[in-house]
């Protein structure tokens, strides 16, 4: 499977970035061949995540950066999503479904990233976390049962 294409994008962990994290996603997904009703499914997974680094891995401080990696191949599209934070173990997040935490404000976004893409991985480097998220172009029958992306 060899890269057909890749997109890079760092952006200040600021919340003024985030409508532009989110159109270079929408835009890659569209490049990509990702279907016109799932571009914007895409496009919120990728702003979820990014949202995520900066608020929990830099606390919102604006020097810091988040380095975005798209890649798209035939069958798949990716992000890579890192920040430079402490990290943290995604087993030990509270299931926002859960009653006690049905209020809360805060808790849903792995949770909304989950519901919207096919893979979901973390990955604990000595200097930040990387959360790569991966989606299927194509949904036919034979791209499901391969399970390749």
């Amino acid at each position: 499977m060899s890269v057909l294409s890749q997109v890079s994008l760092i952006a200040p962990s600021s919340l003024d970035h985030l409508d532009l994290v989110q159109a270079v996603a929408e835009q890659v997904a569209r490049l990509a061949g990702l279907p016109e009703e799932r571009q914007l499914d895409f496009g919120l997974a990728v702003r979820e995540g990014a949202i995520n680094a900066m608020k929990h891995g830099h606390k919102f401080d604006a020097k810091r950066t988040v380095r975005l990696e798209f890649r798209f191949r035939s069958e798949c599209l990716e992000v890579s999503i890192v920040d430079h934070g402490p990290g943290f173990d995604p087993a030990e997040l509270p299931d926002p479904r859960s009653p006690e935490n049905l209020l809360r404000s805060s808790g849903r976004g792995l949770f909304l990233i989950r519901s919207l893409v096919d893979q979901v991985h973390f990955i604990q480097h000595d200097n930040g976390m990387e959360l790569l998220l991966r989606k299927r172009l194509n949904d036919s029958p034979a791209a499901l049962k391969s399970q390749r992306c």
